[in-house]
């Protein structure tokens, strides 16, 4: 890749709806060479998926993290990735190397609903589950799509168009703690589902498909982002091919650990992609990317050097693969739409 591919990656990172036209602009290069190297990324599988990102907590669903380690019986680990990727409410499946053999993130109305998926997701892994812990997820300290060889600061025009960018694109969009419910009506139950097939879907497809006019469909998607339902439409980059790993720091904090303290680290830690506030074994998880060792070791020293005192004990997980994502599930649109 070229500075034009990497800044083309920031800017789908920070929104993936963004025109051709427009990034063609920023990049001082024509609207058909932004749609050459878009493709090119992809083909390469630099760009390795878009996803449209949501806030489940104000649709009325809380998230989990269910890390699992599978007793020695399971050879075809494959086989169960994708049964367990059938699964309506599953938002999120990656594997790891180290205490934990995989990791699903699902959406769950209540604790019975939870109850209730971990035992079909258990049986969906044959029954083959040795240990397991599960993570309640309180907010995010930090999310983003950018780390450090991606965040070139490139300026790009920001309009109330198709993209929305003049009131959504962000290079940072976690969410904190205090959320109200919204309660979306049938066409925003709708039109999320459309969004989550396809982030970078036009107005004008969803128009037709939903058999409504276009600009209804703009505003409905306008007022679900002014009501932080719709967070952000984000291009992947693929950091594996771009030589990093990526790391999960699990950590355990003192009761009472102020919040304002467990944000510190990342006001000058930026290799990190993900971090949330949780309830169960571990208080925080940190997604964090790094090239080598040393880089590695770097990062988790500053992230302890602003939290060590708060730090009761933590443990580092590789992570292996990213086999599902997709925020606004079968099993939300199903819920939502059953309510109606």
């Amino acid at each position: 890749m070229n500075k034009k591919d990497l800044k083309l990656l920031e800017i789908m990172a920070q929104n993936c709806r963004i025109p051709h036209t427009t990034i063609g602009q920023a990049l001082n290069t024509s609207k058909d060479s932004v749609t050459y190297r878009l493709k090119n990324l992809e083909k390469n599988e630099l760009l390795k998926q878009y996803v449209l990102f949501i806030d489940a907590r104000r649709l009325g669903f809380t998230r989990y993290h269910i890390l699992l380690k599978f007793s020695s019986n399971i050879k075809d680990k494959d086989a169960i990735y994708q049964k367990i990727k059938t699964h309506k409410f599953v938002m999120w499946i990656n594997s790891f190397i180290g205490r934990f053999d995989m990791q699903i993130i699902v959406d769950a109305v209540d604790g019975f609903h939870l109850n209730q998926i971990r035992e079909e997701l258990f049986e969906l892994c044959n029954n083959e589950v040795k240990e397991y812990i599960i993570l309640t997820h309180l907010s995010d300290l930090e999310f983003t799509q950018l780390n450090p060889v991606l965040d070139l600061e490139t300026n790009f025009e920001k309009k109330h168009d198709h993209s929305f960018s003049n009131i959504l694109t962000t290079k940072r969009f976690p969410v904190g703690k205090n959320f109200e419910k919204y309660t979306p009506n049938i066409t925003e139950i709708e039109i999320l589902k459309l969004l989550a097939d396809n982030p970078r879907a036009s107005l004008i497809d969803i128009s037709r498909k939903l058999k409504i006019d276009r600009q209804t469909v703009k505003s409905r998607i306008t007022h679900l982002i002014k009501n932080k339902i719709i967070l952000n439409f984000g291009g992947i980059p693929n950091l594996q091919k771009m030589n990093f790993v990526t790391y999960y720091l699990l950590v355990r904090l003192e009761q009472d650990t102020p919040l304002e303290t467990m944000k510190k680290p990342f006001q000058k830690l930026r290799n990190i992609f993900y971090a949330g506030q949780m309830v169960g074994d571990y208080d925080m998880i940190l997604y964090l990317n790094a090239r080598n060792p040393k880089e590695l070791n770097e990062s988790i020293e500053s992230f302890k050097s602003e939290i060590a005192e708060h730090i009761m004990h933590y443990d580092l997980l590789v992570q292996d693969q990213v086999h599902y994502w997709r925020q606004y599930t079968n099993g939300i649109y199903e819920y939502l739409k059953n309510k109606k």
